[in-house]
């Protein structure tokens, strides 16, 4: 498997980044997690024939993981009265909030499967399994397994025990960590880059990159604060890089 970072910033993104996304390969599979805003043309420098993609996963409705959606489903829908294509792309993604679910779909630019906690799905032979995490709306940590290798996502969530069991040895631990102690109150609804090297050290994970930054904040601060207590192995999520899982 292997990971590339498409955007990784939140709530909004820095001058010339992007929002959370992310483009999962492996093999001849192609799938895209996350799509919030500047993901859409990043991931067509990647992928030109959305033919190609095998399935979009959301974690969950909040504009800067899904915004771009309602212009990828224009580009998808195109295709299709065109006469370019004839498939609508499989879409994984929560039910709730009811009015943001609705508004993704747009002349059966997609395939819209509903994620509930505990699921799994096979993807050409890449098993996925979604749990929900601690959000202020319904929302899905991911981890992917083959060939003995597993990487895991956390999407949003506050510190969460259940999520440290998902993650728990993980070769890749792709967490949000985009705040920082001092800044983060009992009702900051994202785990700041000390807790995340705290999941990441009690679930025994290789590897951790942070990532969903505040752009106001330097990232180097962020990896001087998860290495404080998670001292194995830690980067930074970078735009464009690929990470070999």
């Amino acid at each position: 498997m292997k990971l590339t970072v498409l955007g990784c910033y939140g709530p909004y993104p820095k001058a010339k980044g992007a929002c959370s996304g992310y483009l999962l390969e492996d093999e001849d599979t192609k799938i895209l997690i996350d799509c919030g805003n500047g993901v859409l043309s990043r991931l067509l420098e990647y992928c030109p024939d959305l033919n190609e993609l095998d399935g979009i996963l959301i974690s969950h409705l909040h504009p800067d993981h899904m915004s771009d959606l309602l212009v990828l489903r224009y580009a998808v829908a195109i295709k299709k009265m065109m006469g370019n294509t004839q498939k609508s792309i499989d879409l994984y993604l929560p039910a709730t909030p009811e009015a943001d679910y609705a508004r993704v779909q747009y002349n059966q630019a997609f395939d819209q499967k509903v994620l509930h906690d505990g699921m799994e799905i096979n993807i050409k032979g890449l098993k996925i399994s979604f749990q929900k995490t601690d959000h202020p709306i319904e929302c899905y940590a991911m981890a992917f397994e083959k060939d003995g290798k597993k990487l895991v996502y956390s999407a949003d969530t506050k510190y969460h025990q259940p999520l440290i069991d998902f993650a728990m040895k993980s070769d890749l631990f792709l967490c949000e960590g985009g705040i920082l102690e001092k800044d983060r109150t009992e009702n900051t609804p994202h785990v700041s880059a000390k807790q995340a090297g705290e999941m990441a050290l009690a679930a025994g994970v290789k590897k951790l990159v942070l990532t969903h930054f505040y752009p106001e904040v330097g990232n180097e601060e962020f990896l001087k604060e998860a290495e404080s207590v998670f001292i194995s192995k830690v980067e930074l999520a970078e735009e464009y890089k690929t990470y070999i899982i």
